[in-house]
């Protein structure tokens, strides 16, 4: 608001809080330590910085991975004008019931966005569906700049249902 500029995803992350949504959001991108932990691994800390950060003595890097189970999904064009990259995501059901959801991308020009599957179903509270999110990018003859950002967003919609999950999709040039 100080600056006069819109927000973009960037500023606000998944969506401005709704306290009376936030305590029935439906679904949740569930994480645990050891997420965090191959996280930090994948980033090439050194054994005593991941020590420091968790405390723990005693981990392994064998699944070291920069793809952390989090709702917002960023692609950093480096160099390049193009890049392709499968996100891999799992939502847990934090409701009562069975419950489908369908997947709605809207994608800047550019940017070209496939979720699958498109359609996730849970059986109950506490189950959780894998899905994956390739996000390809293309900015054409402008070429990488710091400047450039665009965004998009998936949503899951409940099927017959009141729950919206919504996730920011981001591809940004590096400095």
């Amino acid at each position: 608001m100080t600056t006069g500029v819109a927000e973009t995803p960037l500023d606000y992350g998944a969506r401005h809080i709704d306290p009376g949504k936030a305590m029935n959001p439906g679904l949740v991108y569930d994480i645990e330590a050891r997420d965090y932990i191959n996280y930090l691994c994948g980033m090439n800390y050194t054994t005593k910085q991941i020590k420091v950060i968790t405390g723990r003595s005693h981990y392994s890097c064998d699944q070291a991975s920069l793809d952390l189970n989090y709702p917002s999904v960023i692609i950093l064009l480096n160099n390049t004008d193009t890049t392709s990259y499968t996100f891999k995501r799992v939502l847990t059901n934090v409701v009562n019931s069975q419950t489908v959801y369908h997947a709605v991308v809207k994608a800047p020009l550019g940017m070209k966005v496939v979720v699958e599957p498109p359609t996730i179903a849970f059986t109950g509270k506490y189950s959780k569906a894998r899905f994956d999110v390739t996000v390809e990018v293309d900015i054409g003859d402008a070429g990488p700049t710091s400047d450039i950002v665009s965004y998009g967003y998936l949503i899951w919609n409940e099927v017959n249902g009141m729950h919206v999950v919504r996730s920011p999709i981001v591809a940004a040039c590096a400095p």
